[in-house]
Formats: C-alpha cells, structure tokens, sequence
C-alpha cells in the first residue's frame, strides 16, 4: 500500500512547533512587560537616590509627589506581574472568579486615589462625575479593582501633560457602565478588537500603532467576561478614547 505524503507535518511535530512558537511569543511579551515597569519604575530609583544622598525633603511639594509617583510605579509593577501570572494559570479557562454584589464606586475611588499623586506631577486632572444613585453590581472586588487600575493607567499614559482623565458612570435597566475617557489622540485606526487581545499589544507595536499596556487590557477583557460583564473602547466624540466596562447590575441600590 502507497502512502501518500500531502504535505502535512506530523501530529507530534506540529505540536512541538505550537508549543514553540507560544514560548516565542511568551519571551517577546515578556521583553514588552520589561519595556513597560522600566519607566514607571524610574521614580523609585530617584527616589532611593535621594534618600541615599540624604537629600530627600518631605517638605518639599516635589518630593511629595515624588514619593506619589514611586507607589504607582510600583503598584504598577505588581499589577503587570500578577496579570501575568493570571493569564498563564488561566490558559484558555478564563479567570477563577468569585462574584458577589458590591458597589463599585469606593473601588473606582480608591483607584483614582492611587494615580492622583502621578497625575498631579503632570498637570493632569482626574475627574469623577457625580452619581445620583449608586447601584449594586455583580463582580469580583479584586478583579474589578486590578481592572480599574488597569484601565485608568492605560488613559494616564495616554493623556498629554495638562489634560484630563473623565471618569463617569450611566445605567441601563440591567447594566452599569464605567466609562475611562482620556484626552490623549485617540484610537485612531487602531483596531479596538485587536487591543483586547492575548497577543495583540505585540502586533499594534509592530506596526506602530501602540496602544495599552502589555497583558492589562486582555487581563481586562477576561476579568470583565468572567464576572458576566463586557470591555470595549472607542473614539470619544469630543476628543480622546473611551474605555467601557459593562456589568451587570445587582437587585438593590447602595446607600
């Protein structure tokens, strides 16, 4: 009997061509989550420098800001290392998730709170709109905490020296929406799909069109989609990018 040779590799060798190419891809993020800490983490090093030197003055508005700075540097640093680990022990699980009814709003404050020292140090104004009532959602506190982080950090990044960073809130019968709009350039032609993707930081840098921050925006998309809500972006009418997180609101209002 003839056997006919199509081409086609071998189960085991394309395996073993898989397996490769996703370390391949793996060392390239990695490569990307350094270039990403790298700058933030340049103010605790000037930092350390000055207490050091001895120079360091807590009177000092500067060194204030300073010491604001050097704590998202490195919240940021542990936020990019534990979406890492999420998204390695998830594989294509999705994330463990424990849902219960919360409200969002103090968690949308206490992340604000966390970027305000760094925005400060650029002039950059972070406004929450007021809400006449707040709802109950369904969700993951930590998981809607590191996404709230995420998405915030990614507007901070991309708002120019003396913008602003909206944060607002509306509601439908079933959902509640956190919008994160920065004043930045917008998304341009950059595909919003592609931003939320595992991989997709990768290809947007490679054709110049960087937008996001290593794995947080996929870390956002799984965490919103394991607590039954969405993540999508967009073009805001009046200038900037839009960030919208969707989940799913629970019976009752929070006082």
């Amino acid at each position: 009997m003839t056997t006919v040779n199509n081409g086609a590799l071998p189960a085991d060798t394309e395996q073993e061509l898989k397996v490769q190419h996703e370390g391949d891809r793996w060392l390239e993020m990695f490569a990307l989550f350094v270039h990403d800490i790298e700058s933030p983490l340049a103010s605790v090093k000037y930092l350390l420098k000055l207490l050091e030197d001895g120079k360091y003055d807590p009177n000092r508005q500067i060194h204030q800001r300073l010491v604001s700075s050097s704590k998202v540097a490195l919240t940021r640093a542990e936020t990019i290392i534990y979406d890492i680990m999420a998204v390695a022990k998830a594989g294509g699980r999705g994330l463990p998730v424990s849902v219960s009814e919360l409200d969002p709003y103090p968690l949308i404050q206490e992340s604000i709170l966390l970027i305000h020292g760094a925005a400060a140090e650029r002039n950059i104004q972070v406004n929450l709109a007021k809400v006449t009532h707040r709802w109950q959602v369904h969700a993951d506190p930590s998981l809607l905490k590191r996404t709230l982080d995420n998405l915030l950090y990614n507007a901070f990044r991309h708002t120019p020296d003396g913008g602003a960073i909206d944060v607002y809130i509306f509601e439908e019968t079933e959902s509640l929406f956190i919008n994160v709009k920065d004043s930045g350039p917008g998304l341009g032609n950059v595909d919003s799909e592609k931003l939320f993707e595992k991989y997709g930081q990768l290809e947007l840098r490679s054709d110049g069109k960087h937008r996001g921050v290593g794995l947080g925006l996929y870390f956002c998309k799984l965490a919103a989609t394991g607590m039954g809500g969405t993540v999508i972006a967009d073009d805001h009418p009046e200038g900037g990018a839009v960030f919208t997180l969707r989940l799913k609101k629970a019976g009752g209002k929070s006082k």
